[in-house]
């Protein structure tokens, strides 16, 4: 099985675990079919992760990363191209990526009264089918891998699938 990818995780390297074929799905659990707008930064799947839980993701559909632009159209392996402007700066623009979001940080501007929340938390490479052992605890949130998501459209549909009897860490 190859590798699909590095994950970095508290100073070590971490490989991304191979995609998984059919027959080895019964021992994952679908816990969620979620809906990724390729407009929003990040969508928050309801899941709190475990340090140690294996997660698969398979994902379909596609993003626009400029809408009206059909050359701009990509699934979720993202367009093979890379800027430094997006979360994961060596995998494909507009691929599907997730984030385990550990903590926020809500801040007020002082002149304004505006709120302003940041997220912390660590960026993984799931493409169309991938495979997380996730190395840390926080919520699981989804997302395109651009930055500028405002004028992006259409959406990648995702299965979450959890390991039956993740091992304990």
């Amino acid at each position: 099985m190859r590798i699909l990818g590095l994950i970095l995780a508290a100073g070590l390297v971490m490989p991304a675990l191979p995609s998984l074929p059919q027959e080895f799905l019964q021992d994952f659990e679908l816990v969620k079919k979620v809906l990724v707008v390729g407009s929003t930064p990040w969508t928050d799947t309801g899941i709190a992760v475990k340090k140690g839980q294996e997660y698969y993701f398979e994902a379909t559909g596609s993003v626009s990363l400029q809408r009206d632009n059909p050359v701009s159209a990509c699934g979720p392996e993202g367009l093979n191209l890379r800027t430094m402007q997006q979360p994961l700066h060596d995998q494909n623009l507009g691929a599907l990526i997730c984030k385990v979001r550990e903590k926020v940080e809500v801040s007020e501007d002082k002149q304004t009264g505006e709120k302003m929340s940041r997220d912390f938390g660590e960026v993984f490479f799931i493409g169309k089918k991938n495979r997380l052992l996730l190395p840390k605890e926080g919520r699981l949130l989804l997302g395109v891998n651009e930055n500028v998501a405002g004028d992006n459209d259409g959406g990648f549909e995702v299965k979450i699938y959890i390991r039956k009897f993740s091992p304990q860490v």
